[in-house]
């Protein structure tokens, strides 16, 4: 049974782990198999993404999200 693609645009946060300096904000375009905010915040895949999007040598990483916005379906899956 295929599952449906969403695009995403994400909006958020980043700083090294137990830092006091603030966020450094930068967008990410990415695709998600939900449309679901809490389900696309909690994601192992999306905070990959921006793990190697920050282009840090931390791999250890704070991450908030300012806003989730989900643009559609653009297709699905065959897994």
């Amino acid at each position: 049974m295929p599952n449906p693609i969403y695009r995403v645009i994400i909006e958020y946060g980043y700083r090294k782990k137990g830092s006091l300096r603030r966020y450094q904000f930068k967008l990410i375009d990415t695709f998600a198999l939900t449309n679901d905010a809490k389900t696309i915040q909690n994601s192992a895949e999306i905070r990959r993404k921006i793990i190697k999007n920050s282009k840090t040598k931390h791999k250890e990483l704070d991450i908030t999200f300012k806003s989730i916005y989900v643009e559609g379906q653009y297709g699905e899956t065959i897994y």
